[in-house]
């Protein structure tokens, strides 16, 4: 059994259809390493990646894919295998997802087999409850400091839940040797 570092839990957001199994297996085995839990944020309709900006429309960004998460199956069976938490992240990765879309994407995650226990807003915009459809809410804000990104290099995280994106890391300033030298610093 591993322990748990319990500082804070680091929210994985935008798992879909489109998240690399290599990238998302190193993120989660750094993670573990250095006992961080970790919330996958999944979406289980359409591609993330291709979303660039908050600029897309609700229509524009469901145009964009509509490839099933379950079609990933590799994935899905890799993240059934682990005991993070799971979290509904819209049905697709749209604005202000409705409490039906959040209802549906929750059946299609436990369908496969997961469990969602949060609803993390995608763009973390709109005003939910405390509880949606039984998920607890995880809207979490860079302006607050709660961007894991944002402490790669210095400082200590103060929030209980970070977030980050894992696919992130094969294409920007940040790599997954900066998340190590983070995550082994933050665990002393």
């Amino acid at each position: 059994d591993k322990i748990f570092n319990m500082q804070f839990i680091i929210r994985n957001d935008d798992v879909a259809f489109d998240t690399k199994l290599s990238e998302i297996k190193t993120f989660c085995e750094i993670c573990d390493k250095y006992g961080f839990k970790i919330i996958q944020a999944i979406t289980p309709i359409g591609e993330v990646k291709n979303i660039k900006s908050h600029r897309l429309n609700n229509d524009q960004i469901k145009n964009l894919s509509n490839k099933e998460f379950s079609k990933n199956k590799e994935l899905v069976d890799y993240l059934s295998a682990r005991s993070d938490f799971i979290g509904v992240h819209g049905l697709w990765h749209t604005h202000k997802p409705t409490i039906e879309e959040i209802k549906k994407a929750k059946g299609i995650l436990e369908n496969l087999g997961l469990k969602p226990t949060y609803f993390v807003p995608p763009f973390n915009e709109g005003e939910y409850s405390e509880t949606v459809e039984e998920l607890k809410l995880s809207k979490l804000s860079a302006k607050n400091g709660e961007r894991l990104e944002d402490f790669l290099e210095n400082g200590t995280p103060i929030s209980p839940i970070m977030y980050l994106h894992s696919w992130r890391f094969d294409n920007s300033w940040y790599t997954f040797k900066k998340l190590e030298q983070c995550l082994n610093r933050l665990q002393q």
